[in-house]
């Protein structure tokens, strides 16, 4: 069938209505195009199209340069979009996002990345003992010949590495420190990777052994282990820890803080300097890390989930939660901390919405926001906002 398209979804397919007035989103597709498409699935409400053809393209479609895209690879979702309009498409889905959480959305800020080298954790499917990608939404494995959108130390793992029996690898690098690390999912015996490399498996983790590297962000260094959350590049935290700092200057807050969904403590290590901390995280190797990374005398370290902490005061909080974002209890547990700037880092814009909806019946309101092209060349959207009572 042939659809036109009006608007984007906040997965960046675009939406059209069939004759029937079905919702079908179509992957790859731009608002103000005209499209010949094939349904992939059929729900009650809604379907899902591939693109045969495109047949009147939108100005802003280019060519996808990248040949493992177009054999398939689910990476890098957005090559078809010009690179300078990618942000802003990514900003447009925030806003909608917010209207349907009757959230009023401020004028965004748009942040684009700096000395940014790719990204520094890669974790593929291996085929034949070799590293590759995933096709998108199915389970065969492109091997790439090349990727530009890694760490150039990630990607010679990616593509001269060779991984035995393995199912699923993946690769940490510390680009700004040298350091490599590779995770094997099981057993590792037959792993062959340059000498600097530090191979270890989930199965030795399993049984205790600790293993790490370091990288350097946002003006100092960081332990980070094999299975510790860590953004996707050290640009990615230059930027967020710049947009939080920029915002915590501009709107106060300057006494006790809370960093929830902690990490390995980049935010307590870097806005909370200076001030006396609660770190709050559930994850067992990222709180080890912390412990190394932070400050004992001004950070205590909380090792509890987010939704069963006892909330203390707090003028300033920073919650950076998983795609899920914060919920019902993760709210009224931090806004319990009765702070005067709440800021919400969010991965998801669906997510970072209904999060926005709940902040704003518990009395906060959005003041500002800024998105953050953490993850260039993919729909991945990453949003930072700031909250001030009333």
């Amino acid at each position: 069938m042939d659809l036109q398209i009006t608007a984007t979804a906040r997965d960046c397919a675009g939406i059209a209505r069939d004759s029937t007035g079905r919702v079908v989103f179509v992957e790859g597709a731009l608002p103000g195009e005209t499209v010949n498409v094939e349904l992939v699935r059929v729900e009650k409400r809604w379907s899902r199209a591939r693109i045969v053809k495109v047949l009147d393209p939108s100005p802003l479609r280019v060519p996808v340069s990248c040949i493992h895209r177009l054999a398939g690879c689910g990476g890098c979702d957005l090559l078809h979009v010009a690179p300078e309009y990618q942000l802003t498409m990514k900003a447009s889905i925030v806003i909608e996002q917010l209207g349907r959480s009757d959230v009023a959305a401020p004028e965004p800020v748009l942040r684009t990345l700096e000395d940014d080298g790719g990204r520094t954790t890669v974790r593929s499917a291996v085929l034949n003992g070799k590293a590759g990608y995933r096709v998108g939404g199915s389970h065969e494995v492109v091997l790439p010949e090349s990727c530009g959108a890694v760490d150039p130390a990630a990607e010679q793992l990616l593509l001269e590495g060779r991984y035995g029996e393995a199912t699923e690898i993946t690769i940490r690098v510390g680009s700004r420190t040298g350091e490599r690390l590779v995770l094997v999912d099981g057993p590792a015996p037959e792993v062959t990777v340059p000498d600097d490399v530090l191979v270890v498996s989930t199965d030795e983790l399993d049984a205790g052994r600790r293993a790490w590297i370091h990288e350097e962000a946002a003006g100092r260094r960081w332990r980070i282990s094999a299975r510790s959350f860590f953004q996707n590049r050290p640009a990615g935290v230059d930027a967020l820890v710049e947009v939080v700092g920029g915002m915590v200057d501009d709107l106060g807050a300057n006494g006790p803080m809370v960093d929830a969904y902690a990490g390995i403590g980049i935010f307590a290590g870097t806005i909370g300097q200076g001030r006396d901390v609660h770190a709050v995280e559930r994850g067992r190797d990222s709180l080890a890390d912390a412990r190394i990374n932070l400050d004992a005398d001004r950070v205590k370290i909380v090792g509890s989930a987010v939704e069963n902490w006892k909330a203390v005061r707090a003028s300033l909080v920073v919650a950076d939660p998983a795609r899920e974002g914060l919920g019902q209890r993760g709210v009224e547990v931090l806004t319990a901390c009765d702070p005067e700037l709440f800021v919400l880092v969010g991965c998801d814009p669906g997510s970072f919405a209904r999060d926005a909806g709940l902040l704003a019946g518990a009395g906060l309101r959005l003041d500002r926001m800024t998105v953050v092209d953490l993850f260039p060349g993919t729909s991945h959207v990453e949003t930072v906002g700031a909250f001030l009572p009333g």
